[in-house]
């Protein structure tokens, strides 16, 4: 018996051990991951041939690929900025938005509504009951 309650107590011992283990291993390879950001950057490069293109140089200094924006001549966008699809934004068509009369029946309904939306609010207020 007492043999027993040993081994069971080692495997215990054991047990504490390796999870010690673990969490110093852990605190060590988190240490790390928070260490000095700038430490851990990564710069890598391949070599690339420059073609001068005198054309599209020209093009640029130019402005040919820039165009006005909301119809400003003096604000200039690129062709290619999403920029230039925000500003659209078309006027409600009236017809189809008009506000009709409600029938007798949707007021009925919309009283009836209102009436158990607000039910328990007065029931509580009756009774006393605050708001918490």
């Amino acid at each position: 018996m007492w043999h027993e309650a040993r081994r069971s107590e080692r495997k215990v011992h054991d047990l504490m051990d390796a999870a010690r283990r673990r969490a110093q291993r852990r605190a060590v390879y988190l240490a790390k991951r928070r260490g000095d950001p700038q430490q851990s950057l990564q710069l890598t490069g391949t070599r690339c041939r420059l073609h001068h293109d005198t054309v599209l140089y020209q093009a640029t200094q130019d402005q040919q690929g820039l165009i006005p924006w909301n119809g400003k001549q003096n604000i200039l966008i690129d062709r290619f900025d999403g920029r230039a699809l925000l500003d659209f934004i078309r006027e409600p068509d009236p017809k189809l938005y008009r506000s009709r009369e409600k029938t007798e029946e949707e007021e009925e309904l919309e009283e009836f509504v209102n009436f158990e939306r607000y039910r328990d609010l007065i029931k509580h207020q009756r009774r006393g009951c605050r708001q918490r």
